[in-house]
């Protein structure tokens, strides 16, 4: 007979902590952003008649926008996935979106590996960011898979 296990044994240790502090930072960088508005874009060698144009001001705003969710939805996320099987999903998922972000962000970037569509170091910072997020979400991935065989 089986006996019915706890939400805290079956689940990943830490994932609802992290899942919230890096969901409501990521959230913060987005509105950070669009409270600094395109002229943001100005830092990174865009030009100043293309950040004036009001079709890249409404994409940028939607394009926060979104990143803004994203971190919302990575609060969410941590708050429902309450069993290793789900939390491994959620991770697995958020690992393999950061991945995507992070080589989009390194191809656009200002260094060896990019096109250098937007100009200077800062162009980086991006890339570390979703490789940091990458290593985060996958330790959870690692951790699940390690429970999973103890």
């Amino acid at each position: 007979m089986l006996l019915p296990v706890s939400d805290a044994e079956s689940s990943i240790r830490g994932f609802k902590t992290t899942f919230t502090v890096v969901g409501v930072i990521y959230a913060l960088m987005a509105s950070t952003y669009l409270v600094q508005g395109p002229e943001v874009l100005l830092e990174f060698g865009v030009d100043e008649e293309l950040v004036a144009e009001p079709i890249l001001r409404d994409f940028f705003s939607f394009f926060y926008q979104l990143m803004a969710f994203i971190g919302v939805l990575t609060v969410v996320c941590g708050h429902v996935a309450r069993e290793r099987r789900t939390q491994m999903i959620a991770a697995g998922a958020f690992t393999i979106a950061n991945v995507f972000f992070m080589l989009r962000d390194l191809s656009t970037s200002d260094s060896s590996m990019g096109n250098s569509l937007y100009e200077g170091d800062k162009t980086l910072v991006f890339v570390a960011i979703n490789l940091t997020l990458v290593l985060i979400f996958g330790s959870f991935l690692v951790r699940g898979l390690r429970q999973r065989q103890a």
